[in-house]
């Protein structure tokens, strides 16, 4: 591939970025690619599910959210069965919740397709490649943490 500018890297990954993302989710067939939930909801769901249960407040500082936000998707996660809210007796102002066993299979059952997808899409890619890839993407997301 010839150099790019940055200008034109940049210009290039922005059309191609969503182009694999909806190519992958073509490969996929779950809540997520049904749109029965959203991204943010999954990302939610992950937390939960490493978390345990959390306060709202912890859930809506993770999310980069406004606690009404998380409130809103809070309530369609529980609607669907997917996460559960619980009070504290000591103070009913605060909230806590956490993924239900439903939301714990579905997020499983995403993963999992998640993983298949990937193994398919990286396979004709030497190991080196993959391990340059992968190096990539460990240096972007510790430049945007």
């Amino acid at each position: 591939m010839s150099r790019l500018s940055l200008e034109a890297f940049a210009d290039r990954a922005t059309e191609i970025f969503p182009q694999l993302v909806r190519a992958m989710a073509r490969h996929e067939n779950n809540y997520l690619t049904k749109g029965v939930i959203t991204l943010p909801q999954v990302w939610a769901l992950r937390y939960l599910s490493r978390q345990r249960e959390c306060s709202m407040r912890e859930l809506a500082d993770f999310m980069k959210m406004g606690l009404s936000s998380v409130t809103g998707m809070v309530d369609r996660l529980v609607k669907q069965g997917l996460a559960e809210r619980r009070r504290t007796k000591q103070d009913r102002r605060v909230v806590f919740v956490d993924i239900s066993l439903r939301g714990r299979k579905v997020l499983r059952e995403m993963l999992e397709q998640r993983r298949i997808t990937t193994l398919k899409l990286f396979e004709s890619l030497t190991a080196e490649e993959r391990s340059t890839y992968l190096c990539i993407l460990e240096k972007l997301v510790k430049k945007l943490s």
